[in-house]
């Protein structure tokens, strides 16, 4: 699939997951609790849009939001390129599921990605409180072609944070 197009799909699904394009603010109910979600859990599925949810630390009280990235099982997924404008980001600042805060592309001053991992870095002006739940869309993940729990090592402004569980298949 070209570029275009896959933008397009992306943006489709964003528009159709409730408007809101990060999760936690639309209706398919996803909330903002810590984990990843994936928007299809088939096996050898790809550019599959995975939301990560991060809770904000203590130890991160007061920084700015910077930075957000995940890696993944190197032999199992693939973590392809995306374009700033196909990834939501947001922050649920007072743990009613719902986003408050949201920030797009031009929030976002770099995507990088290899083969298992992405992180996305930023420059929001917003300063984190603990109990903040951080929330990023990335729309190009291959899932593997094994059914599985995979764990999935979750970093907030290039510290890690959790680690989270998704199943597969």
């Amino acid at each position: 699939m070209n570029r275009t197009a896959l933008a397009v799909v992306a943006v489709a699904v964003i528009a159709l997951a409730g408007c809101s394009g990060v999760p936690g603010a639309g209706s398919d109910g996803t909330g903002t609790d810590p984990g990843v979600d994936v928007e299809s859990n088939d096996t050898g599925a790809t550019n599959v849009t995975q939301s990560v949810v991060i809770e904000v630390e203590e130890t991160a009280e007061g920084e700015e939001l910077s930075a957000i990235g995940a890696t993944y099982p190197r032999d199992r997924f693939t973590v392809r390129a995306a374009q700033h404008d196909q990834i939501g980001i947001g922050v649920d600042s007072d743990g009613d599921g719902e986003v408050e805060r949201r920030f797009n592309e031009t929030n976002i001053s770099g995507v990088n990605n290899n083969a298992y991992s992405f992180d996305v870095t930023l420059d929001t002006g917003y300063a984190l409180s603990s109990g903040d739940t951080v929330v990023v869309e990335y729309p190009a993940v291959d899932n593997p072609t094994e059914s599985g729990q995979y764990t999935v090592g979750t970093r907030l402004n290039d510290r890690p944070a959790a680690n989270a569980t998704v199943a597969i298949g």
